[in-house]
């Protein structure tokens, strides 16, 4: 399975889908080589499964000659993965997604590494460590991985395992945990977005991006009134511009947003770039807002 298989149609109606050639075409300009702006994801609940597997079980006859996930021996390829990793809210943990550059047999195996390594997002944390996982593979039931390390009890870090398989497969398939030949009693399924997701998130810059005259920011949200409000601010934290967009909905999952933003007379150096869901307390719940950042810097 190749990457423009991976990267098909099959969630158009799940969130906004960005088409391979625009994405190349973004992170082949200079000015935006960090870019990873993608959102082919899962993240709808259409199956009715565990949320969470706890235990292996064995299994019945098949299990003595089955080995497994594996894969088909190919070398290592260079692939545009979604990733998602475990963030601070206002709700406590949840998980934000970094569109990376990975390396793997394919676009699973490579998405399954970059959760293994440090975030780009220095405000993120993954509780993976390296080695944690071995082959993974599709099958007709499901997507099956080796799990090495750890356990299944923290439903967090198995949701971002999940979310990750989920989105570099590009449909919501259900996710089969190995240990030592023997697989789980049941698959694993997606949550829904609004209680594992922040309800607000940047894929579009990357941390680190530099620009010079404008930025296209692009991410989801379930925000209040569909309102994204957004802010450029100085290392001193004082907000040098700011404006609001519209994401594509609300309800019970995140939407698509997008906004130019003018960095037009801006004197070089790094910015942050916030954006914040809206207050609707007028100000009195700051505090309960979601929000993500990206450090930028501006030429």
């Amino acid at each position: 399975m190749n990457i423009s298989e991976l990267l098909h149609d099959a969630v158009d109606g799940i969130e906004p889908a960005d088409r391979l050639q625009d994405i190349r075409e973004r992170t082949a300009n200079p000015q935006r080589a960090a870019a990873r702006p993608w959102f082919y994801a899962a993240g709808a609940t259409v199956l009715a499964t565990a949320a969470a597997v706890t235990a292996f079980a064995v299994l019945g006859d098949d299990s003595a000659t089955d080995p497994g996930p594996a894969h088909d021996g190919h070398g290592q390829e260079t692939f545009l993965v979604p990733a998602y990793f475990v963030g601070d809210t206002p709700r406590g943990e949840r998980l934000y997604r970094e569109f990376d550059e990975a390396e793997g047999h394919d676009a699973l195996d490579a998405a399954l590494d970059r959760i293994q390594q440090p975030p780009s997002d220095p405000d993120y944390t993954t509780p993976w460590p390296e080695g944690s996982f071995g082959d993974v593979t599709v099958r007709d039931d499901g997507i099956h991985v080796d799990l090495l390390e750890g356990d299944l009890t923290d439903e967090l870090a198995v949701q971002q395992v999940v979310y990750t398989l989920q989105g570099a497969a590009g449909e919501p398939l259900p996710v089969w945990f190995w240990r030592e030949g023997q697989r789980g009693s049941s698959p694993v399924s997606a949550l829904p977005q609004n209680d594992v997701l922040s309800l607000m998130s940047i894929s579009d810059p990357a941390e680190g991006n530099a620009y010079e005259g404008s930025m296209i920011a692009r991410g989801r949200a379930n925000a209040y009134e569909a309102t994204v409000v957004w802010e450029v601010r100085r290392p001193d934290g004082e907000t040098v511009r700011e404006g609001y967009t519209t994401a594509t909905g609300t309800g019970d999952k995140l939407y698509g947003w997008e906004t130019e933003v003018d960095l037009s007379g801006l004197a070089p150096g790094e910015y942050l770039f916030v954006a914040v869901n809206p207050d609707p307390s007028g100000g009195a719940e700051q505090s309960l807002l979601f929000t993500d950042t990206r450090t930028i810097t501006v030429r």
